[in-house]
């Protein structure tokens, strides 16, 4: 990694972490499941700015935060799993564990288990489409293998790993793309998403707000993105999730 690279890397993510205290206050806990409206990148020129004094949001801000997630809340067991970080893909072997023993002891899955996986801070790659991937920085940027080949990934490694793969982070039933299908509850961080944009910008030679355009067009089907990944797992909390740290 060159020196400039770490410097926007490290720098996105101080950004995001200085600023969850103003976004974790976006929607109002008593509200339950009910939408949230934010001001929105397409709303016009000055439609956004909102109070005198108050910056327009960056691109691509949601204008409604979908809450119907946590809906799906339901069941005696509910856990949150918090992943700030890679970790080789730890949190996907975690979160299908935590599926596979209650199927195992009492024969029991989604909706009776519910799963909730918060996808946030320097793990905010997990839920980016191959496109982000196919050149092969972000591979090389966090030191990650390709499941089949084990080579630098040119696909999201973490998207769909096929049967037989032998250098998979987890199982095929513990992909993000399998864990959304079995009907697990995957967040992601609205702070990170646009702070990633950084890395981007400098490896693509193309504009922050061109970046994040390319970021927010490709995040994975089924992925719902919150205002930040402290709002999403503390909501999740709320809905009567037990906490584990997944990283």
């Amino acid at each position: 990694m060159t020196e400039r690279r770490e410097f926007l890397w490290q720098a996105s993510l101080l950004a995001a972490g200085t600023m969850v205290a103003g976004c974790a206050d976006a929607s109002d806990p008593a509200a339950g499941g009910a939408s949230t409206s934010v001001a929105g990148a397409g709303a016009g020129a000055g439609a956004g700015a909102g109070a005198a004094g108050t910056p327009p949001p960056a691109p691509d801000t949601p204008t409604v935060w979908d809450m119907s997630w946590v809906d799906r809340v339901t069941g005696p067991y509910r856990t949150v799993f918090d992943a700030p970080a890679i970790s080789d893909g730890i949190c996907l072997h975690q979160t299908r564990t935590y599926l596979a023993g209650f199927q195992a002891v009492y024969g029991i899955t989604v909706p009776e288990v519910t799963a909730v996986l918060v996808i946030r801070h320097a793990a905010i790659p997990m839920v980016l489409g191959d496109a982000m991937w196919a050149d092969g920085e972000l591979g090389e940027e966090h030191d990650l293998r390709d499941p089949v080949s084990g080579k630098n990934p040119t696909t999201n490694p973490f998207l769909n790993i096929p049967e037989g793969a032998n250098y998979g982070a987890t199982k095929p039933d513990g992909s993000i793309s399998k864990l959304i299908e079995r009907g697990v509850i995957v967040l992601a961080c609205d702070l990170a998403l646009k702070n990633v944009a950084h890395f981007f910008a400098d490896t693509r030679d193309i504009s922050v707000d061109d970046a994040r355009a390319l970021v927010f067009a490709n995040i994975v089907p089924g992925v719902i993105v919150m205002p930040s990944g402290i709002f999403a797992t503390t909501r999740a909390q709320a809905a009567g999730c037990g906490f584990m740290h997944a990283a």
